[in-house]
């Protein structure tokens, strides 16, 4: 899986993650975040090397909700509103082909945090553990303004 990330002010970089099956059943993980930077930028961003997207663990509110709500096999139905216990909602919207990966895209928000919302694409297929598309943005006089965004621009499974 290859995703662009962009962040609120910075140049995108994009984040390679490479899952390979051993025999035992484990996987050999391989990760790669290359973009432009300095070792300055290295320093403000402590999760860098994490197999993770560092931005999912810096800004990401939403993100334990995900594990909990969306990892364990949910679909979700198209034009409908899941309710979740603590103010959490997630309305789906429609579908999206995201690097070929379909998938049902919605919007989630949180009573917590009412100035943010998350836009997600998360795919039915158990082969694609991550969103194909994460959008985090936060409510400006003008409207809604990107924080940072998460792309999926190649896949390849077999």
């Amino acid at each position: 899986m290859v995703f662009q990330v962009t962040l609120e002010g910075r140049d995108p970089y994009t984040y390679t993650l490479e899952l390979t099956p051993r025999e035992d059943g484990s996987y050999l993980i391989r990760t790669e975040a290359a973009g432009p930077g300095s070792v300055d930028d290295l320093a403000a961003i402590p999760f860098f090397f994490m197999w993770t997207p560092s931005t999912w663990l810096a800004n990401a509110w939403w993100l334990p909700y995900y594990y909990l709500l969306f990892m364990y096999g949910q679909t979700f139905e198209l034009n409908r509103t899941y309710v979740y216990p603590g103010g959490l909602s997630f309305v789906t919207e429609g579908e999206v082909t995201v690097a070929g990966i379909a998938a049902v895209k919605g919007t989630l928000t949180a009573a917590a945090n009412p100035d943010e919302r998350v836009i997600l694409a998360i795919s039915p297929d158990p082969a694609v553990p991550y969103p194909v598309w994460v959008r985090h943005e936060r409510k400006a006089a003008t409207g809604w303004e990107l924080e940072y965004e998460i792309l999926l621009t190649h896949y390849q499974h077999g």
